[in-house]
């Protein structure tokens, strides 16, 4: 075999890569919470900033309870289970560590108020925004740097679960450790024992990593008697971080009352610790006091009950017990300074100046994600802006953080955090900071001082703007227990008022100036920040995020093709190019928004072509000269999923699609021959079209690429195939020489053009079968599948991959495929009851409009949709990855009416991707015939075509056969007999 089909071949087998993470799981104090993290994940999906293939998941603490870090974890890794029991395959699973068996999932513990960070409540201090360039002209924040620090670790092999705080970024980037073995395993740097007396300290027996002893918040004294501290006086200090294999992972739930019950479902044991959690009924229970404290040998029962709460003891006695057998291990992690943003303070020491800690955390340096008209002296040191645009800005000492920040004259007194301001001139004074939180009704508008504390009790201390907040009241003319209730905190106090259309910040610039409230302050409606939290729109703070930064990107050419050329992959650059023409066209210049959506389109292109090379050198033929490769497929009727096998649809998000072969009249409607001929040309003939093109030299492929040329299908798979050379310097009769003679392929489809049964891709996928096959090539269908993908690329038709599965592999059946870049369909054969299929075939009517419409316009607009996030196209996207199954499920089943509920809701779904998918003629036929059916839905993307009507019996599908053949709403509209067909694709050497 040549190196061109060796070539070849190896592609095929391309996999995607595993990837980094398949579960990216964070914990939340409540259910307010919990929507903001939600808000900030889908934002990081949708525009490619989470490794592909991640899912996401968002557990709030129970009936918004303090639940604690330990009941936390075991909540997540149930709800997980019921996930991962969802999505597994059709194989039982008889184990819970079963089903987390080779999955690696990360779980961030990251609930709590961000009450010392106030500025970024909303969205919560895990997603505070740094200076980090993570594409699509958007700064990053604590949440995308410590993903990816807890990323750069290498997976354990078999599977883990790996547990972190949200809170703090190790540096593992720099310093990874390995996870070998068994069991639990967690991660420890050394410290000086005053440091380790605040945190957890891991003692292990002698030079081996088991951990025989994990004490917390140990005095010196009980360090040295633990035999905890080194020679030196250092300790082995936990990071938090840790890890968990499959077996660890089951031994918890299980001790928990967790249970995979026999019918693949779970149950939570009555009265259990899970149970309990779950109803909010036990008190705070502490991952690293009240589970890590159970594991290492040298501890006994009575000892662990002892430093735990009372009311927890008699369900951590079932936590001790299931525990004993996992081994606990400690891995000691060589990293330097943490990063740690819990305060005002530690922001602006983090991000702020030559000697900030993110510069060896490796961001921080260069990045400019905004725009200065200009600036005092020392600004572009010791401030930092992202997500900006400020035309005078005046910095009179220190430092200062600008994000989200527009106006047009800032005059800053230093120690300034600002966040969310719309302004046109702002004078801020030394060490006060001020946010405006979108909330339902309006914007409220926040200040606090730099050390201001909204945790501590105000009668304990407690700050306002720098000073005691009984010294600011009386100063503003205000009583302390009207604001704040007795022994309540800032948190508490009731400062904050919504405004609508006003400016926010007049709400609160007399606190900073030290005068007395605005006329009709004390009778409006104020609120703490609890109550401004409840009301916070989170979702709506992260869009004004993206739609300013792309706002940014499309004000600058050079920026906008940048940030498309750095995107992380083929579909992300499709979609940022596209949001940036919509935004440019809005804005700027028709020509290059024009640019940009080409851009676009090419880039969902090489989605599927930038993995598969094209052979560099002919084959030698495998079958004789008088010999003939003869293929033959039925082609599929679309039952429901549709649209999610579409790049980049499937891409992002997988695909599910539920399709039938079938038979027309009896006959498989679409047939391809191919066969040697003497003289060195290509030689294709289209029986049906009556047209025949001989090609002679390169230069008759040149315009292979345009669909709308009758012979541009056969011509790209020659080329595919490497029947024809790709390289148009190439000679083509010294190719096909080499290949022992010219080829000729004849092509016959009996359907209609754009009759929306996946003609076109099911003569593609006969056209390359037959042409492997005389070259002697294997080709399996998964082969088969990547490669007709590829050829509807090279065809720019934008089509996806239901099609060929549909064609190829005969009967009903559901295709999936994960997300990423290789999209492989994993067929499962539906095998419905043979009363349901008899009873579908006497109700079921295969019609044809008359109607014709290229799929490739209606392709290019529901691309275009789900490209630039239309929210209407995202939410019928997720709704068909439920259709399908739930048509899978009715189809199993036996269920005619179910099938019927499916497809009907799937036509619904098209008609809001694409709003033209019905022509007037068609809706006034179904309208006509509504007493009559049940269901109607075309058989393709839409808009003509076929459609497959179910009667609601056989009686009045009979009625409807009479009516299309006495009353053809078109000349040439009729009703074809078909039958599912259980085959498939055929294929002969006569």
């Amino acid at each position: 075999m040549s190196r061109g089909a060796l070539c070849y071949l190896s592609n095929m087998r391309l996999r995607a890569s595993p990837p980094l993470v398949d579960w990216i799981v964070l914990t939340a104090a409540n259910r307010r919470q919990a929507v903001a993290y939600e808000a900030a994940l889908a934002s990081r999906m949708s525009e490619g900033r989470l490794p592909i293939g991640a899912q996401c998941l968002v557990v709030a603490d129970a009936r918004d309870q303090r639940i604690g870090s330990g009941a936390a974890t075991v909540l997540a890794l149930a709800a997980l289970t019921e996930k991962l029991l969802r999505e597994c395959d059709a194989k039982p699973r008889r184990k819970l560590r079963d089903l987390f068996a080779e999955q690696r999932i990360l779980i961030v513990h990251s609930g709590g108020d961000s009450r010392r960070l106030p500025m970024y409540a909303v969205q919560g201090k895990l997603f505070a925004t740094l200076p980090m360039d993570v594409g699509n002209g958007r700064a990053g924040a604590v949440f995308d740097l410590l993903l990816d620090d807890l990323l750069a670790l290498p997976p354990r092999k078999g599977g883990e679960v790996l547990i972190a705080a949200g809170d703090c970024v190790l540096g593992m980037k720099h310093a990874p450790v390995h996870f070998k073995g068994t069991g639990i395993i967690g991660v420890a740097t050394r410290a000086a024992a005053n440091r380790a007396s605040r945190h957890g300290v891991y003692v292990q027996k002698g030079r081996t990593k088991d951990v025989v002893a994990f004490l917390q918040k140990p005095t010196l004294e009980l360090m040295r008697a633990a035999g905890a501290l080194a020679k030196d006086d250092t300790a082995l200090v936990d990071t938090g971080l840790m890890s968990f294999d499959p077996h660890a992972v089951e031994a918890l739930l299980s001790a928990s009352g967790v249970r995979l019950l026999k019918h693949a479902s779970v149950s939570m044991q009555k009265g259990s610790l899970a149970d309990r959690a779950s109803r909010g009924e036990l008190p705070p229970l502490d991952l690293y006091r009240e589970i890590l404290c159970a594991l290492p040998k040298r501890v006994t029962q009575a000892a662990y009950l002892a430093q735990c709460d009372r009311a927890l003891r008699p369900k951590l006695r079932a936590m001790y017990a299931g525990l004993r057998r996992t081994p606990f291990r400690c891995e000691r992690a060589e990293t330097g300074e943490f990063l740690h943003i819990g305060t005002t303070r530690e922001l602006l020491d983090a991000v702020v100046g030559n000697a900030a800690v993110a510069h060896r955390f490796g961001f921080g340096f260069g990045f400019d994600a905004g725009s200065i008209a200009s600036a005092s002296d020392g600004v572009c040191a010791n401030a930092v802006m992202f997500e900006s645009a400020i035309g005078t800005l005046t910095l009179a000492r220190d430092r200062a953080v600008l994000d989200l920040v527009h106006a047009k004259t800032l005059d800053l007194g230093g120690e300034n955090v600002l966040v969310g301001i719309d302004t046109d001139t702002l004078q801020l004074p030394h060490g006060v900071s001020i946010c405006v939180m979108p909330v339902i009704g309006g914007r409220a508008a926040v200040c606090c001082g730099r050390d201001d504390d909204f945790k501590t009790p105000l009668e304990q201390g407690g700050s306002f703007l720098g000073r005691p907040f009984a010294q600011f009241a009386a100063q503003c003319g205000l009583r302390v227990r009207d604001l704040v209730i007795a022994g309540g905190a800032l948190w508490d106090a009731k400062l904050w008022r919504v405004s609508g259309s006003s400016d926010p910040l007049g709400a609160i610039d007399w606190m900073w100036k030290g005068e007395q409230p605005p006329k009709g302050w004390f009778s409006a409606r104020r609120m703490n920040m609890r109550e401004i939290l409840l009301v916070a729109d989170a979702a709506g703070l992260e869009s004004k995020r993206a739609s300013r930064a792309l706002l940014w990107l499309a004000r600058d050419k050079t920026r906008a093709r940048q940030a498309i050329k750095q995107a992380s992959d083929s579909v992300m650059r499709a979609s940022l190019a596209a949001r940036l023409s919509q935004e440019v066209r809005v804005t700027g210049s028709a020509i290059f928004a024009n640019e940009l959506r080409e851009a676009a389109f090419a880039a969902v292109g090489d989605a599927v072509l930038s993995r598969f090379e094209l052979p560099e050198a002919p084959t030698r033929a495998a079958i004789l000269p008088d010999q003939a490769v003869w293929t033959s497929t039925p082609v599929r009727i679309d039952l429901a999923g549709g649209w999610t096998d579409t790049p980049p649809i499937c891409n992002e998000v997988g695909g599910s699609v539920v399709n039938v072969a079938v038979t027309l009249r009896g006959q498989l409607p679409t047939q391809v021959v191919a066969k040697l001929e003497e003289e060195l040309v290509l030689r294709i003939t289209s029986t049906d079209l009556g047209e025949t093109r001989v090609i002679r030299s390169m230069s008759d492929l040149n315009a292979r690429h345009d669909p709308a040329r009758w012979s541009s299908l056969a011509e790209n798979a020659l080329v595919l195939s490497g029947a024809a050379p790709s390289d148009p310097k190439a000679n083509l009769t010294e190719w096909l020489a080499e290949i022992g003679g010219g080829i000729s392929l004849t092509l016959f489809s009996a359907v209609p053009k754009g009759s929306g049964l996946g003609t076109s891709s099911i003569l593609g996928a006969s056209t390359i079968y037959s042409l492997e096959r005389l070259f002697g090539r294997e080709c399996p269908l998964e082969k088969l599948f990547t490669s007709t993908s590829v050829l509807e690329q090279m065809l720019s038709t934008r089509g996806g991959w239901q099609d060929q599965v549909g064609g190829a592999l005969g009967g009903f059946k559901i295709s999936r495929t994960s997300a990423g870049a290789m999209q492989i369909p994993v067929p499962e054969v539906i095998v419905p009851p043979r009363r349901t299929v008899e009873a579908l075939q006497s109700r079921a009517i295969l019609y044809f409009t008359g109607e014709r419409r290229m799929a490739k316009n209606i392709l290019e607009s529901v691309v275009w949709n789900w490209l630039v996030r239309t929210p209407s196209t995202r939410r019928a996207v997720a709704e068909l990855h439920e259709n399908a199954h739930r048509m899978r499920g009715a189809l199993l089943s036996g269920s005619v009416d179910g099938v019927a509920d499916e497809l009907a809701t799937y036509m619904r779904l098209k008609r809001t991707i694409d709003a033209g998918c019905c022509p007037p003629s068609s809706d006034a036929l179904l309208t006509r015939w509504k007493s009559k059916l049940s269901a109607a839905c075309f058989a393709g993307a839409g808009g003509g075509g076929f459609m497959l009507l179910i009667a609601k019996d056989a009686q009045r599908a009979e009625a409807l056969r009479q009516d299309i053949q006495r009353h053809p709403q078109h000349p040439r509209a009729r009703a074809f007999p078909f039958e599912v067909d259980p085959i498939g694709l055929r294929c002969a050497v006569l």
